[in-house]
């Protein structure tokens, strides 16, 4: 499907001009509409909404100033670009402040219209990209609250206010789907004067991609580096960036992120020269920092730097007086009409060791507004067990000595994947759904190697 057509109307009672420039304009491909009056031009444009208005400053019926104001009235996304024949400094300076988008004296080159429309144009595509970023950012905004009432919630907001009075790097950690990158928002948009907020998911970058990623590469530098590369840490500068899953970072671009940290300034990738970066470094991670230290896997003074304000949020089987409270929210939000949750249904859902945590919480009651019947959603039916309603509370009450590292466990998963995939690494990485930089990460961590 081909672009579509920007509609543009002319204003002037000028028919020769009207016609010509009409002519024109429909041959470079604009969808043209005209008007020889003030009133005609406005009846036209309420019909037509077009884009772009080009407005003759002298009207029979009013002057063109009066009806870029009443336009942009109607619609001020409108480009209103002002044309006379009697071009004097005032009546500029007139133009801009009845918010016209630019001025063209008679007579003047076409050329010279078309690069004013092609910014006009672009103007009106840009402020529509930024109205669905608005958008889509109000949305997520909507959707991704700090709920609870707990004590445990009170202490993590106390925490978050705290983080958000400094410029201090932050380091928060907590069980996958518990809504750290919520706390992390909640911290940024607490602070005053940083404006970009940059969430990279360090899990999800390849290996041997991280390095151009975080630190951005010059033209030629390697192969397919055709033209020159900001990082990440650039795109950030004078905002928040929020680093999810710190752990995986590869032991050996650590050193480079505490550089970075450090000096405050970051080396593209065949650069020759430090930029000087202004960060607020937010960290995230659902992995037992200590004990990757312990194993050398992670860089003591890199945590020392990262958890200058550390958060804890606690998982959602350890605050159960918030589940109504979370659940109801989601209900509002997947919902289109009022509904409740059955008392039987919500005492289940207190009893689950919810596993998965506000993420999955979140995800039972969508599944259950999409099975909705009535105004009572059952999402108790959609738990994920296989035991018995009465074994969910007593799973919470396992021996200490029966619970096995989740590292140990994750190692054990890859290397029985990689087994059953004939040591195809690539093939192991997609059947457990992770990447294959965690998968070789892994393996040289137990001194496996081959395919």
């Amino acid at each position: 499907m081909g672009k579509k057509a920007v509609q543009v109307l002319i204003i002037d009672d000028d028919g020769l001009f009207l016609a010509s420039l009409s002519d024109y304009l429909s041959a470079k491909s604009y969808k043209v509409s005209s008007a020889r009056t003030g009133k005609e031009g406005m009846n036209v444009f309420e019909r037509q909404q077009p884009a772009v208005v080009l407005l003759d400053q002298k009207l029979p019926d009013m002057e063109g100033i009066e009806v870029c104001r009443k336009i942009l009235e109607m619609d001020p996304r409108t480009k209103v670009i002002l044309v006379t024949a009697f071009a004097t400094v005032r009546c500029a300076v007139d133009a801009i402040k009845a918010g016209a988008f630019n001025y063209l004296s008679k007579p003047f080159e076409l050329d010279e219209l078309l690069i004013i429309m092609d910014l006009a144009i672009k103007n009106v595509e840009m402020e529509g990209k930024i109205r669905v970023q608005d958008y889509e950012r109000t949305r997520e905004s909507k959707q991704k609250q700090l709920i609870g009432s707990s004590e445990e919630m009170r202490r993590v907001r106390e925490q978050i206010r705290l983080a958000a009075t400094t410029d201090s790097n932050v380091l928060i950690t907590g069980e996958t789907g518990v809504g750290k990158n919520v706390v992390a928002r909640a911290i940024h948009d607490l602070q005053a004067g940083r404006e970009n907020f940059l969430t990279v998911n360090c899990s999800a970058i390849p290996e041997n991609l991280m390095e151009a990623e975080y630190f951005g590469h010059e033209k030629g530098v390697f192969t397919g580096a055709d033209t020159r590369r900001e990082g990440i840490f650039e795109l950030a500068d004078g905002g928040t960036l929020v680093l999810d899953e710190i752990g995986e970072i590869p032991i050996r671009l650590q050193s480079k992120l505490l550089t970075i940290l450090e000096d405050k300034c970051v080396r593209r990738i065949g650069g020759g020269r430090n930029i000087p970066v202004d960060v607020r470094i937010i960290a995230t991670t659902n992995q037992h920092l200590d004990q990757a230290i312990r194993e050398k896997r992670f860089r003591q003074d890199l945590y020392y730097r990262l958890a200058v304000v550390t958060i804890q949020v606690p998982p959602l089987r350890e605050r159960p007086s918030d589940i109504p409270e979370i659940a109801e929210y989601f209900a509002k939000l997947f919902c289109r009409k009022p509904v409740s949750i059955l008392d039987q249904d919500m005492k289940k859902m207190i009893d689950y060791p919810w596993p998965g945590n506000v993420r999955e919480l979140r995800n039972v009651i969508e599944r259950a507004s999409l099975l909705l019947k009535g105004d009572a959603l059952r999402p108790a039916g959609l738990l994920v067990s296989s035991d018995n309603d009465s074994t969910w509370a007593d799973r919470r009450s396992f021996d200490a000595a029966e619970i096995v590292p989740l590292q140990d466990l994750k190692r054990q998963q890859i290397l029985t994947a990689l087994k059953a995939c004939a040591g195809n690494k690539s093939r192991t990485a997609r059947t457990l759904g992770i990447s294959l930089s965690t998968v070789k990460r892994t393996l040289a961590e137990i001194n496996i190697a081959g395919n």
